[in-house]
């Protein structure tokens, strides 16, 4: 088989990109991959040693599309027309519809668009909703999303929600699902107890493992955190984590908020800035419990890799796949902070064992990264 040469328009920093990335990259007798990211994307000295040892060659950078900066707009667009006509790739592969997907209405390359939550089910809707001179701005950009998305070979999206959403937008678009996966086995055989934070050793915690932005809700997890009752507060620390990615001023006001709570009813936290993917799963692996309660959300491979650990797992009341999310872990039906305080004390105390069976069995069948590339990779070979 040729080697396939693949440009994916993606994020340095996201965890996830990476993953897709380098399933293929390191399969380095059929695959040569390239990553092109904007400006906006301040990528490490330590993310560059990384995408190196994963064999993913990482381009220069290109400015940000802007319809409001048409001169710059200009020159972004011919650097990248340059850029991929150097290349001349098999394929490109955007990882993030909104807004890396626009780059696709200046070239004729085979691309196929991965949809990963927040892209389809709000920003891309929410350019409809505008008025005024706003409405043709934004107008437009929808225009151009939906152009890239019928032009190009192949949609996909990471849960059932987002290809629906898709299918209603741009309809007569071909749409595929397919999970981004988490690597069950090795989640599974992991056993480095070394990993988890030296102030965690021996101490029982629960664990809240998306980055302190708003879209994660983690201000709604505190709230109910100060409603347990004095048991579990003396007993547990409660765990964050900071994120390479985070909203300032959001994440000032929430340690505000816990040193009060630390203050006021002796709660034991611990904000740990960023934790690499083994450390992450030990984590799981260790926490009494998990919690995540986005108000948006696709599907989560912080929940799969829950599952995959065997942690008990609450989730948000959204629209998650049944498959997957149905019977397998707790679920909120509201965002009532007295909810999530009654669904935390039974995660802790009396989480029933069945939902850790099934959860693991349907990540095992439903969310194996391993099953999911290689649905990928087949799209990829497809004429």
């Amino acid at each position: 088989m040729k080697r396939q040469e693949i440009v994916y328009i993606a994020n340095a920093n996201s965890i996830h990109d990476i993953k897709w990335m380098s399933y293929f990259s390191e399969q380095k007798e059929s695959y040569s991959c390239y990553l092109l990211c904007d400006t906006l994307c301040e990528i490490s000295s330590q993310t560059r040693t990384e995408l190196e040892s994963k064999n993913i060659c990482l381009l220069p950078q290109i400015a940000p599309f802007s319809i409001t900066s048409p001169i710059k707009t200009w020159k972004a667009i011919r650097q990248f027309r340059k850029t991929i006509s150097e290349i001349q790739p098999d394929l490109i592969h955007v990882l993030f519809a909104a807004p890396h997907s626009l780059w696709l209405n200046f070239t004729n390359t085979p691309s196929i668009i991965t949809m990963r939550g927040s892209d389809i089910l709000i920003v891309i809707p929410d350019l409809l909703k505008q008025s005024g001179l706003k409405k043709l701005y934004f107008g437009a950009l929808y225009s151009m999303f939906r152009k890239a998305f019928l032009k190009t070979k192949v949609v996909t999206g990471t849960s059932w929600g987002q290809v629906d959403k898709a299918q209603e937008l741009f309809a007569g678009t071909n749409l595929e699902l397919v999970r981004t996966g988490v690597d069950v086995n090795k989640i599974n055989e992991l056993d480095k107890p070394e990993l988890i934070h030296e102030d965690l050793k021996g101490k029982e915690f629960v664990f809240s493992p998306r980055f302190m932005s708003p879209i994660y809700n983690i201000g709604f997890q505190i709230e109910a955190i100060e409603k347990l009752n004095s048991a579990i507060i003396e007993r547990f620390t409660f765990v964050f984590i900071r994120g390479k990615q985070f909203d300032q001023n959001y994440y000032q006001k929430q340690i505000q908020q816990l040193e009060q709570l630390k203050t006021e009813i002796n709660l034991q936290f611990l904000i740990i800035d960023y934790l690499d993917q083994a450390s992450m799963w030990m984590f799981l692996k260790k926490a009494s419990l998990c919690i995540m309660t986005p108000i948006s959300d696709g599907t989560p491979n912080s929940a799969l890799e829950a599952m995959a650990a065997k942690c008990p797992l609450i989730i948000s009341n959204l629209n998650y796949d049944t498959d997957l999310f149905e019977g397998t872990c707790l679920k909120l039906s509201s965002f009532e902070i007295g909810e999530l305080s009654v669904l935390i004390e039974k995660g802790l105390l009396d989480y029933p064992n069945i939902l850790l069976e099934k959860g693991f069995d349907q990540v095992s069948k439903l969310g194996n990264r391993e099953i999911e590339m290689r649905k990928l990779e087949k799209l990829y070979l497809s004429n």
